[in-house]
């Protein structure tokens, strides 16, 4: 049987492209271990998960299309430990294929970091986060990616031996002048597009030259005091990174509260955040929210949220409006809130959306939103008793 049966286009088109974007695989991940920024390192590792998961669906397009349409015939006279080999080497890689990106998936989902596509929309998370697990999936990949390495090389020279000492036509049946150039251009391309922080998306009139509005303290109310019960009461916060939506919590917060819907003109909020506790599930990500680009929390360990004006809504819900004080700096924040009462006392739930830059929290190269969301989204319960 003749070798000089080619693959088909689709076939070709799809076995080049991936093989540029494994190439482009290990290049960003290089430059992301050795990226001289945070935010940098964030920026190629998103691109490299986004091509990561693009490969995932090649690998899965190419297996179908290989279904439908058999590859041609190997080169008669072959020797039968070439063609066991070829075989191997075939379906081993498409297994890499699919186990590396996969286990990519799963290791960013341990470390809760959602994967998102190119910041266009976002994957689930396979598994809930876990330091320990994520540290056995990261030997996982990283070992898979030994073994899609040393695969791919043998692949490689096989081909050139058929190529250069065999003269069979194997090589020229998968390859072509516009695969080749394919497969340069995914590479030359991908490096230039992605290998770098993207730039546009930086925002304008953030906090950093403005002056903090004056808050004072809060008058006295005589309404009854809210007795809270913090066991069963959270504050926590929803953002994306990279595409993907995060969620964290501050786990030591005090509120002195008082609210009453028939005296809304003596009702009062004053809320004060412990910022060098923070819990998103990523100790990575916890410690970058301690750096002077966002809370700052050497010299600012506290975040204050005062309130004393407040609305009816048409829908039986609340509006507080005030003031968030971060870093020494203010903007108004409107929370919008219910309450109901219960045999015991009272539960507020209430959320608000903060614009970030607005108060500085994330400054120098994160004002470029394409990598950190603008707006963070806020949610609060609060169980308390009553006493005068």
């Amino acid at each position: 049987m003749s070798a000089t049966i080619g693959y088909t286009r689709t076939a070709r088109i799809l076995h080049w492209l991936v093989a540029g974007m494994i190439v482009l695989q290990y290049v960003l991940a290089n430059l992301a271990d050795s990226a001289d920024s945070t935010i940098a390192e964030l920026a190629l590792y998103a691109n490299h998960k986004s091509v990561g998961m693009t490969i995932l669906a090649l690998a899965v397009a190419r297996l179908v299309w290989r279904y439908r349409n058999p590859p041609p015939p190997l080169p008669d006279g072959m020797a039968q430990w070439q063609v066991i080999a070829s075989h191997v080497s075939h379906w081993g890689l498409y297994a890499l294929l699919i186990l590396m990106p996969v286990s990519g998936w799963l290791m960013s989902s341990a470390s809760a970091y959602t994967v998102s596509w190119f910041n266009l929309f976002q994957f689930p998370d396979l598994v809930s986060p876990s330091d320990s697990l994520e540290l056995r999936l990261k030997a996982v990949h990283e070992t898979l990616a030994k073994l899609l390495f040393a695969f791919a090389l043998v692949h490689i020279l096989a081909a050139l031996k058929h190529a250069v000492f065999d003269r069979d036509g194997v090589l020229a049946r998968m390859s072509s002048l516009l695969t080749v150039g394919l497969f340069t251009g995914i590479i030359v391309l991908g490096v230039a597009g992605l290998g770098r922080i993207g730039g546009g998306n930086a925002a304008t009139g953030a906090g950093s030259t403005n002056d903090a509005v004056p808050v004072g303290e809060l008058q006295a109310s005589v309404l009854p005091t809210w007795n809270i019960d913090y066991a069963s009461s959270y504050i926590l916060f929803r953002a994306t990174q990279a595409g993907g939506e995060f969620e964290g919590r501050w786990p030591s917060w005090s509120a002195a509260l008082q609210f009453d819907a028939s005296a809304l003109d003596e009702s009062r909020f004053d809320v004060t955040v412990n910022t060098l506790e923070v819990d998103t599930a990523d100790s990575d990500r916890d410690a970058t929210l301690q750096q002077a680009e966002w809370f700052d929390t050497a010299n600012h360990a506290e975040a204050m949220y005062r309130a004393d004006a407040f609305r009816a809504l048409d829908d039986g819900r609340y509006a507080a409006d005030g003031q968030l004080i971060i870093k020494g700096k203010s903007a108004p924040v409107v929370l919008d809130f219910s309450v109901e009462s219960t045999d015991t006392g009272v539960v507020l739930t209430g959320t608000a959306s903060v614009d970030r830059l607005a108060l500085d929290v994330g400054t120098g190269d994160w004002t470029d939103t394409t990598w950190i969301g603008q707006n963070v989204e806020v949610e609060v319960r609060v169980e308390a008793t009553l006493s005068e």
